[in-house]
């Protein structure tokens, strides 16, 4: 896992911006210590699809109702529910440094965030590899809570998958996922390339896209 610094950056705020020494210094230092405490894990299963006239997907046993999703999934007979975690390490180094310095939780939150999506991003690598020996491509990646997908779906989600035994995610009381650096997603697979880009759509310059998923802004509208 090779944690992206200009992502990090982008979690930070700087936009294209370059921090000053004291913050780079700060980043890197967070960037070693979660290098050295994470430890990754991911789980994904492969379900039968079928996404109806009225943009309901069924798979896995569930039933749930995104048109973003939907669309992404157009053309796709299969699908593969996700998740992924740093594990219980990360979040005790942040919870660690989120009394002892404010500065560093927040440098360390944004190194973490990118670093799970640099993680999911390597396993997505992997998986397009294992499907492109049976002629098969893999869409990006979709979450719950992502447009009008709700984040209700999330409890079936990780219990069909198993996520609990396989790499300790679970849900709090309150509905957040533990560890904190974990994420869930489901990635269409489909006999056609899209040429969809790793990093979803907000990554991708191509507007006028079929599978095209809406910004949370774009959904707003």
């Amino acid at each position: 896992m090779i944690i992206d610094r200009k992502e990090a950056l982008r979690y930070m705020g700087f936009g294209k911006n370059d921090p000053d020494e004291r913050t780079a210094a700060l980043m890197e230092e967070c960037i070693r210590e979660t290098e050295n405490t994470a430890q990754p894990r991911h789980v994904y299963r492969r379900f039968g699809l079928k996404v109806t006239e009225d943009d309901y997907i069924e798979a896995a046993g569930l039933r749930f109702h995104s048109r973003n999703l939907s669309k992404n999934l157009t053309g796709c007979g299969e699908i593969i529910f996700f998740a992924a975690t740093l594990g219980n390490g990360v979040d005790m180094l942040m919870n660690r440094y989120a009394r002892l310095s404010i500065a560093k939780a927040a440098v360390l939150q944004a190194v973490a965030a990118a670093a799970i999506e640099a993680y999911c991003n390597q396993c997505q690598k992997s998986i397009e590899e294992k499907l492109a020996g049976e002629g098969l491509y893999l869409r990006p990646r979709f979450s719950p809570g992502y447009g009008d997908l709700s984040i209700a779906v999330q409890p079936d989600f990780l219990a069909a998958i198993d996520a609990s035994k396989t790499v300790g995610i679970v849900l709090s009381e309150g509905g957040v996922m533990l560890p904190e650096k974990s994420v869930t997603a489901v990635m269409g697979i489909s006999g056609e390339n899209s040429r969809c880009h790793i990093e979803g759509c907000e990554a991708c310059p191509k507007k006028d896209c079929a599978y095209r998923r809406e910004s949370r802004n774009e959904f707003k509208r």
